[in-house]
C-alpha cells in the first residue's frame, strides 16, 4: 500500500524505482537533450495536473546529469515562494539564488580563484537583495510578491558574472522551473515568464519548464513560435496501447498483488488516465477493504472509491460550469477556450484526449444526471 500513493514526492517514487521511464515516450530524453546541444533553447512541458510532469522533468534532470556537459538547477518555485503574487522578475530571482547557493557550497572545490570568488560573491549579494530585498525595498520573493519596482534588465548583469564563471568550467547552464503549470491561466502564465524567459534566452541558459494545460487553448500568443520545443503529455487513456500502459504503472507498484484483473479494468476505466487518480484508486480501494475488515479488495470497495472520486470532482461546482459538463456529455459541445473551459479542463473535470476530444471525467460523467 505504501507504494500506492499518489502524492508521494516524485523524487521519492523514482528512487524507489516506482516510475515507468517510457509512460510518456521518454520525453524527458527529448527534453534533455535538446537542452544538452542547444544553449539557450527554451521547452515547455505541458499536461494536465497529475499527469506525470514532475516526474518527467526529474527524470530530464536525471539524464543530463549522466549524459550531459551542462550545470543543472532544478528549481520548484512553489518552494521559493507563494504563487499567489509570482510576477515578472521572480524566475531570475530564484535562479540567481540557486546559482549563488551552488557557488557557495561548490564554488571553492572547483579551482575559482580568489579574485573569480571576489567577483561571484558580490554578484551573490546583489542577486540577494533582489530576491528578497535591501533596506526599505521589497523583494521578489517576500510574499506576497509587491509591484514590480525595478528593471529586470538590470539582474542581467549579476546573473552574467556567475554564468559566466560557469562557462569557464566549459560548461553550459540548464535551469528546470517546476511550478509554472500551477499558474492556471493563460495570462497569468504569461505575465510571469514573458520577461524573465526573454533575459535567459540572452544570456544563453537553456530553459525547460513546466507550463498549464491552458496554455494550449487560452487566447493569446501562439506559443510553438515562443518557445523551441513545446512538449505535451496526454492522457494516458488519449495515447495507443493505453490499458497496457496502465497495467504497467499499477503492476510497477505492487498492485496486482492487491487487485485482480477484473478489478484493475475498473480502475483504469474509471481513472479516465489520469495518473494520479490511477494510484489513488487502487490505494483507496485497499484502504476500503481495510476498513470494512475484508481480506480481499472486492467489487463495493472498487465502486466505493470510484463514487468518491467523481464527489469529489462534484464538490464546488456552480450552475455554468454543471451546464456546461451536460452539454458535454449529451450533445459532445464544449467550448475548450472560455473561461468555464478552461477552469473544467485544468480541474480535470473534463479530459483532453486529442485536440478535439473531451470527455467529462468518468468518475464524474454519472453524478453529473443527478445534480
Amino acid at each position: 500500500m505504501r507504494n500506492l500513493n499518489p502524492t508521494a514526492p516524485a523524487r521519492s517514487a523514482i528512487d524507489l524505482g516506482l516510475t515507468v521511464r517510457d509512460l510518456h515516450g521518454s520525453i524527458y530524453q527529448a527534453m534533455a537533450a535538446r537542452a544538452d546541444l542547444d544553449p539557450g533553447s527554451q521547452q515547455i512541458l505541458v499536461g494536465g495536473i497529475g499527469s506525470g510532469k514532475t516526474t518527467e522533468l526529474l527524470l530530464a534532470e536525471q539524464w543530463l546529469k549522466e549524459h550531459g556537459q551542462t550545470f543543472i538547477l532544478y528549481i520548484d518555485i512553489t518552494a521559493e515562494t507563494d504563487l499567489s503574487g509570482l510576477n515578472s522578475g521572480a524566475l531570475l530571482a530564484g535562479l540567481g539564488l540557486h546559482l549563488s547557493r551552488a557557488f557557495e557550497e561548490h564554488g571553492s572545490a572547483n579551482g575559482f580563484s580568489s579574485q573569480e570568488r571576489k567577483t561571484t560573491d558580490l554578484a551573490s549579494e546583489r542577486i540577494r537583495d533582489f530576491a528578497y530585498g535591501q533596506h526599505q525595498t521589497p523583494g521578489k520573493l517576500k510574499p506576497p510578491f509587491p509591484p514590480m519596482r525595478r528593471d529586470i534588465d538590470g539582474m542581467h548583469q549579476h546573473l552574467e558574472v556567475l554564468l559566466k564563471a560557469v562557462r569557464g568550467q566549459s560548461l553550459d547552464t540548464v535551469v528546470i522551473f517546476d511550478g509554472l503549470d500551477r499558474l492556471i491561466t493563460p495570462e497569468k502564465f504569461w505575465a510571469v515568464v514573458d520577461q524573465d524567459f526573454q533575459v535567459l534566452r540572452r544570456l544563453q541558459v537553456a530553459v525547460i519548464a513546466a507550463a498549464p494545460l491552458s496554455i494550449l487553448y487560452g487566447s493569446g500568443r501562439p506559443i510553438s513560435e515562443y518557445f523551441d520545443r513545446v512538449h505535451h503529455i496526454p492522457t494516458l487513456q488519449g495515447k495507443a496501447g493505453s490499458a497496457s500502459t496502465m497495467r504497467s504503472v499499477l503492476a510497477q507498484r505492487g498492485a496486482p498483488d492487491l487487485l485482480s484483473e477484473l478489478e484493475i479494468e475498473k480502475i483504469c476505466e474509471a481513472s479516465g488516465g489520469v495518473l494520479r487518480d490511477l494510484i489513488a484508486l487502487a490505494r483507496d480501494a485497499g484502504e476500503a477493504a481495510y476498513m470494512d475488515e475484508s481480506d480481499s479488495i472486492k467489487s463495493v470497495h472498487i465502486k466505493t472509491v470510484i463514487k468518491q472520486l467523481g464527489e469529489s470532482y462534484l464538490r464546488g461546482l456552480n450552475t455554468d460550469q454543471l451546464k456546461a459538463l451536460r452539454a458535454l456529455i449529451e450533445t459532445g459541445t464544449f467550448d475548450v477556450s472560455s473561461r468555464i473551459g478552461i477552469e473544467l479542463l485544468v480541474t480535470r473535470r473534463v479530459l483532453e484526449y486529442s485536440a478535439t476530444d473531451f470527455r467529462v471525467h468518468p468518475a464524474l460523467a454519472p453524478l453529473i444526471a443527478q445534480n
